[in-house]
């Protein structure tokens, strides 16, 4: 394992800790269309823009900026991947090795002369420290026997733990009063109390009777509606189906041309893309800004509403991606993030790493040295 999701690095003297807290849904990429040319058109000496028509353009407009934030995740992630296997990764493995001989190397000076027993706890602390975590990331399984000796040294200092036990009897005589009466007085409340309790009873049959014909009608509403908007998709769906149909075409190169065509009709399609439909068809000039400018209010109320809905189902598959790649690379919830400034981090780390590579590389070779391990451990705090 090399150590994936690190992103920070914590450094005690000396470079030698790490600890790992560090750095699909499929989106189905349409052939590019301006969709400014599906804007409704204030036209001179006209009335200005319907409420309608102006949400229309707007949520063409935030949809649009969505599908550019998506693929700009998207892009990254496949950059960050490639970057992050080919140069990450490899110093991850480079320093981990690196720790593996510093444990090896501190283990084997553990009973040199002139280590004093606070020199030895603070070794076995350090030995225990790195080489728990490489074993428990899968790498240098031999320490595990390295591990084994040192950890008697220190764990004793973390033995102590504060245990509270709460039964019944911590209930003082003044709260067992309490719930003893509780019973009767519950007793007495209902024998007093049955027939308002059969009066209020009466009042909530007769408003859930008045609810529940209140809620049909809602819900006939919402299906008339939900009904009206799935007849807008089918009528732009049926128009596309008819014009690029490739079995009525004669032409190979262009049957070949309304095949693909007709696959991004059906992906649009079954995505309730209603925009990248609307986009289509502009495409093949199926509708040009006339039609679109004579968009009826009735139609557009309905465009709306399920342009409203795969608005939100956008920006809910860019969250769901950045949160699944925030879990991978232990960025919390309240980090900044983008896609930008995760190829920063990452760079970052890249180069971060390198340094701690290099200082690492360093104090092994000092540690040849007794006297070297015995300075640096006298700025070494457990």
């Amino acid at each position: 394992m090399d150590g994936v999701g690190q992103r920070q690095f914590i450094i005690t003297p000396y470079a030698i800790f790490s600890f790992e807290k560090s750095h699909d849904k499929k989106h189905q990429a349409m052939k590019k269309t301006d969709t400014k040319a599906l804007n409704v058109v204030e036209q001179v000496g006209r009335a200005s823009l319907s409420q309608g028509q102006k949400i229309f353009n707007d949520l063409i407009r935030k949809i649009e900026t969505e599908r550019q934030q998506l693929t700009a995740w998207q892009e990254m992630i496949l950059q960050h991947q490639k970057q992050y296997v080919s140069q990450f990764q490899p110093l991850i493995r480079s320093y981990n090795g690196l720790r593996a001989k510093l444990v090896r190397t501190l283990d084997a000076v553990y009973s040199a002369k002139g280590l004093s027993k606070s020199d030895q706890e603070k070794i076995s602390h350090v030995i225990c420290t790195v080489s728990a975590a490489l074993i428990a990331g899968g790498e240098a399984a031999d320490l595990k026997q390295i591990y084994n000796m040192h950890s008697h040294s220190h764990s004793h200092s973390h033995s102590h733990s504060h245990s509270h036990s709460h039964s019944h009897s911590d209930f003082d005589d003044e709260e067992r009063d309490v719930v003893d009466a509780a019973p009767e007085q519950e007793s007495s409340a209902v024998g007093s109390g049955a027939s308002e309790e059969n009066a209020r009873h009466a009042d909530a049959r007769s408003a859930k009777r008045k609810k529940s014909a209140k809620a049909a009608a809602r819900e006939a509403a919402q299906e008339e509606e939900k009904k009206n908007v799935s007849q807008s998709i089918r009528e732009v769906y049926r128009k596309l189906a008819s014009a690029l149909h490739p079995d009525r075409e004669p032409d190979t190169l262009e049957r070949e041309r309304k095949t693909v065509l007709m696959q991004r009709v059906n992906i649009a399609y079954d995505k309730k893309d209603l925009l990248g439909l609307l986009e289509l068809q502009l495409e093949i000039e199926q509708i040009d800004q006339r039609k679109i400018n004579s968009l009826s209010e009735e139609r557009l109320k309905h465009y709306n509403k399920v342009l409203t809905e795969q608005l939100t189902e956008l920006r809910e598959e860019i969250a769901g991606v950045e949160a699944d790649f925030r879990m991978r690379f232990h960025f919390s919830a309240k980090e900044a993030l983008s896609p930008a400034l995760a190829m920063r981090y990452l760079k970052n780390d890249i180069r971060e790493m390198q340094q701690h590579i290099n200082a690492l590389k360093g104090e092994l070779l000092a540690f040849d040295d007794v006297k070297n391990i015995r300075i640096w451990l006298k700025n070494y705090r457990i």
